[in-house]
């Protein structure tokens, strides 16, 4: 069998020579040794080159690729697919949960482009309405009720649209992502203070809230050293205490008067 040296491997595979080597390093790559000391390859190389770089592309690490290219050239093809595949359904959640983080982001950076065009060119300095955005699309117009519905529309109990086991999710991610920000208690509500890289999760949760929870007012706020999230209830309805929709507002300190807030949440 015709063996290479490291500079027609690295041609044959486009891989440079210096790469070659830091993978023989790691141990990726075991090369034979010329009596003169010239590192010599087979043709399997080139699989093994193939496999490294296409493990590399869905970003597994090189601590990874190592333990798999171990498999891969002494175990069954079974058995690197059964290695393989939960480490590629891992690398899948992880960048689906980044794209709708960075689709949050985006559509919060969207609105408030829009928000500045919106905003009169003034000679004047910016007051506080120069900074908001409102989280998510505008709550539809409540229609005047009729006689018949005054007091049903006055006394019902706003619910959360969510079932059980996706409003338990919701939750969680509201817990993990609060639990970095700072809680001021407001009149009507509660204000949180959270990091500028926090904008993207804050921006999806809050308009997936107002999807499922149109009772709640949130807005987002822009600072100099991050981003504030204003939480309040609509003044005309408030969820039942106990139920889902009332877990959410409390979490969110939206309930004015609960000065317990998410901060006993745990």
């Amino acid at each position: 069998m015709a063996l290479m040296r490291v500079s027609e491997l690295a041609e044959r595979s486009g891989v440079a020579a210096s790469t070659l080597r830091y993978y023989e390093d790691r141990g990726l790559l075991p090369a034979q040794r010329s009596q003169a000391g010239y590192r010599l390859y087979d043709q399997r190389a080139l699989q093994r080159l193939a496999f490294i770089t296409t493990a590399k592309k869905l970003g597994l690490d090189l601590a990874e690729i190592g333990e798999l290219t171990a498999i891969w050239a002494d175990r069954p093809c079974s058995q690197v697919k059964a290695t393989l595949k939960p480490r590629l359904s891992h690398r899948l959640a992880e960048a689906e949960r980044r794209s709708a983080e960075l689709e949050g982001f985006r559509a919060l950076l969207a609105g408030a482009l829009r928000r500045l065009d919106e905003l009169p060119d003034r000679d004047t300095p910016c007051d506080p309405g120069c900074a908001s955005l409102d989280a998510g699309p505008p709550a539809p117009a409540e229609p005047l009720p009729h006689a018949r519905g005054t007091v049903a529309a006055a006394t019902e109990a706003p619910s959360c649209s969510l079932d059980a086991g996706d409003h338990r999710q919701r939750i969680s991610r509201w817990r993990l992502l609060l639990r970095q920000g700072r809680r001021t208690p407001r009149p009507q509500g509660s204000s949180w203070s959270l990091p500028l890289s926090q904008a993207g999760p804050l921006a999806e949760l809050a308009a997936a809230e107002r999807r499922c929870c149109s009772f709640l007012r949130l807005r987002i706020d822009f600072t100099t050293q991050g981003v504030r999230l204003h939480a309040r209830l609509d003044a005309r309805r408030r969820p039942e205490p106990g139920s889902p929709a009332w877990q959410a507002a409390r979490l969110l300190g939206a309930l004015g008067d609960d000065r317990a807030g998410a901060a006993e949440e745990k």
